[in-house]
């Protein structure tokens, strides 16, 4: 429901409510704003009523009117992909794929990183991040694209430390993949486990290869590149070099 009825009995108001958990996730609310809850609370919904939910957060004013929504099997989130692993120095980390919710999470993460690191990933001096902006990494087609998150609890708060993500170009059946880390954490082998989770995913939905494009100066992106079981082409342009990324083992 996207509210109460009048005179509906209330046992705790919602400055008391932490977490709602139904069988389809858990929502942590505490600090979040009106929208934020909202969001939240439609993702741990049954998946019929979300689209007509998501409609009505928007004629209430509880969300932005634009808020995207990818209904059916391809907007519905693959709880199964989720798992745990850890860092270079023992950080435990938890790696799932990106929620319509995670917007917060996300620019928190874009807001912290450096400019070296933006440029690295956007290859612009990007300085905002807007919700225009945003919803292009956290409404997807899970068919298609995926965008794996990597994040930590602090103070039982989520934080991301790391994103990567492929888009499925459907001519070439190849993905484009990118990623970023935050600087604080880069150099744990976040890197690594983003790329070969991935692969993993990547092939098993049949896809050939990645591409990639990449500044001549990252290094740290080149050598991780070089690191998959695959038939690798390089090829220089204006805006750095070209990748292609065709796997051995499909």
């Amino acid at each position: 429901m996207p509210f109460l009825q009048e005179g509906a009995g209330v046992t705790l108001n919602r400055g008391d409510v932490h977490y709602v958990v139904t069988e389809y996730g858990t929502a942590f609310l505490t600090g979040k704003n009106i929208r934020e809850r909202a969001m939240s609370l439609i993702t741990i919904a049954h998946p019929k009523f979300r689209e007509w939910l998501i409609e009505e957060a928007k004629n209430l004013n509880f969300i932005y009117e634009d808020q995207a929504f990818i209904p059916g099997g391809k907007g519905e989130y693959p709880e199964n992909l989720e798992t745990y692993r850890q860092s270079k120095n023992g950080l435990e980390l938890f790696l799932r794929p990106v929620r319509i919710n995670d917007e917060p999470l996300l620019k928190d993460m874009f807001y912290s990183l450096s400019d070296n690191s933006l440029y690295q990933r956007f290859i612009s001096r990007r300085k905002s991040m807007h919700h225009e902006d945003l919803q292009k990494f956290v409404v997807i087609d899970y068919t298609k694209d995926m965008i794996l998150l990597v994040l930590i609890t602090e103070n039982d708060k989520e934080k991301i430390v790391g994103m990567g993500q492929y888009s499925l170009d459907e001519i070439t059946n190849t993905a484009e993949v990118a990623f970023v880390v935050r600087d604080e954490y880069q150099n744990q082998r976040i890197g690594s486990l983003l790329l070969s989770y991935l692969t993993q995913l990547a092939k098993k939905q049949g896809i050939f290869g990645f591409t990639a494009e990449v500044l001549p100066e990252n290094y740290s992106m080149l050598h991780l590149f070089n690191k998959i079981d695959c038939d690798l082409e390089k090829k220089f342009s204006r805006e750095g070099i070209e990748l292609k990324m065709m796997f051995r083992n499909l």
